[in-house]
């Protein structure tokens, strides 16, 4: 057989191995048969030297899928070598007096005891993450703040794990130690260096600061990540005409910031040199841009317009869903207004909401006789006519509160409205599950009538939105200081979002738990018709 056929041959019984493991083979195989035949030797006698084809390709396989199954069996290579490690570690103990094994056991526990104080950068990462994840809505945020605890969790393990095993390693059985420095720990000023407590503490520290430093990288890594996310964000509103340059010019200075600390703990751990004068003038530098950068976006904030609604100019669109009355009927949700229509028997459920790049629909569910105003967003994406509306928005110094809420309407006629509202307010006062709400409304105080009782008196009040007069009953403690003739702003608590603008519901359905005087002009008074609190 030829080195050709010889090799077509090999080449067609190890078709099952990966091309790059056939083409080394192979080359191997070539070259061996060239050096017997440089030897002396025939081509064909070469070539007869390697036995049967089939067999030696059979051995080529076995080798390759024996080596291959060791490399890619991490936890088994994992276990057994944690194996060997308390193995080789118990037989070390044995060896060792009682005194010996007391001063080991006091390095493991100082050791232990740094490792753990590493949990607090690992913490405090946590609940940054927490703080910053929860801006967005539920049920993302948890997402988004269980993966990162999981991460930051096991980054801690991992580096638990080898900081362990790298200090038993090299303390106890002399790994990664070069076979010089090995001869040398043998010498007698060694043997002091190593029984010197005072070093050995300090070593422990330097590793206990540079576990801290690694886990520290890990967390402006993110960090950069982050900003450089938020600098992407920066140029696209550029581009579009946004100039909010101090907003900018402070988001460049803190990433620099943090691309220069990465670099010193980068360095630190490394143990790498680092020049001082060429760090302090990078941070000086820095530092003087971000001061300027606050005090220019300062300017630029002074002169934004914070609008708490949705802008004018963005339509909403409602969804009707009629259910069945009846007078034990309770509806649970955030009710925004009543509607009455007395041409209706049943109740019509609208719910009017902004498209703001969302498909919404209803989920009423019935429980007995409580009935619970739910609804879904089927989709939720980042329409290209909303981006373009918050640019224009951004470019006129404006910014809206887009709400994603639906206001939901409830309509029907006027003697199943005050079945309904009456029902609601028994059911909120005694469910304690669900959340007071407050809000202010300033009236006029008319008059002061103090009651029969000592507890209580009676106040007539005005509102200058309209002509109504009405008597309260309030609690003398809430007004010891009124005076006839001026403003006060009146706080109630209330178990419903929906605030009647009439008076006298608004008396009877809210308790008043606080009293305050104003000196504001009428069209400057606080009269909320809404809770920001929803359940």
């Amino acid at each position: 057989m030829t080195k050709k056929q010889f090799l077509k041959k090999l080449k067609e019984n190890i078709e099952s191995l990966n091309l790059e493991e056939q083409e080394r083979i192979l080359k191997e195989y070539e070259e061996l048969i060239d050096e017997k035949i440089k030897s002396g030797k025939k081509e064909k006698e070469a070539v007869k030297d390697f036995g049967n084809v089939e067999e030696l390709a059979n051995g080529l396989i076995r080798d390759y899928e024996k080596n291959n199954h060791k490399e890619n069996d991490i936890i088994g290579n994992f276990s057994k070598k944690v194996l060997n490690y308390g193995e080789r570690f118990l037989e070390f103990l044995s060896q060792k007096d009682t005194k010996e094994l007391i001063g080991i056991l006091i390095e493991i526990l100082i050791v232990i005891f740094l490792i753990s104080l590493c949990h607090i950068p690992v913490a405090i990462l946590e609940e940054l993450g927490k703080s910053v994840f929860y801006i967005l809505s539920s049920p993302v945020n948890h997402v988004f703040y269980v993966i990162w605890k999981v991460v930051l969790e096991l980054a801690y393990l991992a580096l638990s794990i080898l900081a362990f095993g790298k200090f038993i390693g090299r303390r106890y059985f002399n790994e990664d130690i070069p076979e010089k420095e090995i001869k040398e720990k043998k010498s007698k000023e060694l043997k002091e260096y190593e029984n010197n407590l005072g070093l050995s503490l300090i070593k422990l520290g330097v590793i206990f600061f540079k576990f801290l430093a690694i886990i520290v990288l890990f967390g402006i890594s993110m960090y950069l990540m982050g900003m450089g996310l938020i600098l992407g964000i920066c140029l696209y509103l550029i581009i579009h005409g946004v100039t909010y340059f101090g907003l900018y010019l402070v988001m460049v200075s803190l990433f620099i910031l943090g691309i220069i600390f990465f670099k010193l703990l980068f360095d630190f751990v490394l143990d790498r040199k680092f020049r001082g004068s060429k760090i302090l003038v990078s941070l000086v530098t820095c530092f003087v841009f971000l001061g300027f950068g606050c005090a220019l976006a300062t300017s630029e904030v002074a002169s934004t317009s914070f609008i708490n609604q949705n802008p004018p100019n963005l339509e909403m669109e409602t969804l009707n869903e009629e259910i069945p009355f009846t007078n034990n009927i309770i509806l649970v949700g955030n009710i925004s207004d009543y509607v009455i229509d007395n041409n209706l028997n049943n109740i019509v459920i609208m719910y009017n909401y902004y498209p703001i790049g969302t498909k919404m629909s209803t989920k009423i569910t019935k429980e007995e006789n409580e009935v619970y105003l739910n609804y879904k967003y089927d989709e939720f994406k980042i329409t290209k006519e909303l981006i373009n509306q918050m640019l224009l928005d951004l470019k006129e110094k404006k910014i809206y509160n887009y709400y994603l809420e639906p206001q939901i309407i409830v309509k029907s006629n006027e003697e199943n409205i005050n079945i309904i509202k009456k029902n609601r307010q028994k059911y909120y006062h005694n469910n304690k599950e669900y959340l007071t709400c407050e809000f202010v409304r300033t009236y006029k105080v008319l008059d002061i009538i103090k009651g029969s009782k000592e507890d209580y008196s009676y106040v007539t009040l005005s509102s200058f939105l309209d002509d109504e007069i009405y008597t309260a009953k309030i609690k003398n403690n809430l007004i010891n200081n009124l005076l006839v003739d001026n403003y006060y702003e009146f706080t109630f608590q209330t178990y419903q979002s929906y605030i009647d603008t009439d008076i006298d519901d608004v008396f009877k359905d809210s308790n008043v738990i606080r009293v305050t005087k104003t000196d504001k002009l009428p069209s400057e008074q606080i009269n909320d018709n809404s809770c920001r609190v929803f359940y």
